[in-house]
């Protein structure tokens, strides 16, 4: 199993945002608006789920698993999408 700290996290979640937009990986730093990236609600729940299924994977998990959160927060900025993802990876695998 792979432990998934805020790097780890941010590298996957800067490549899936640059493949949805187009843009370079370089524009999503932590403090980057969400809103000047390009990405509207559709890219961003897409962005979201191949990161997840990423992790799932990685993890050795099925996606029956992990649970879905309940509702998906305003984020605004993509610091805040890295610590949605974080939040939601099970802790008992998250801190290997």
């Amino acid at each position: 199993m792979t432990a998934f700290d805020a790097d780890r996290i941010r590298a996957l979640l800067q490549a899936e945002l640059s493949a949805v937009t187009g843009e370079p990986i370089a524009v999503f730093r932590d403090d980057a608006l969400l809103s000047d990236l390009g990405l509207d609600s559709l890219s961003l729940i897409e962005a979201l789920l191949s990161v997840r299924e990423q992790i799932v994977e990685d993890l050795g998990l099925s996606i029956d698993d992990v649970s879905d959160p309940p509702t998906l927060p305003w984020l605004e900025t993509v610091g805040e999408l890295v610590a949605f993802v974080r939040s939601s990876i099970p802790a008992s695998v998250g801190d290997d």
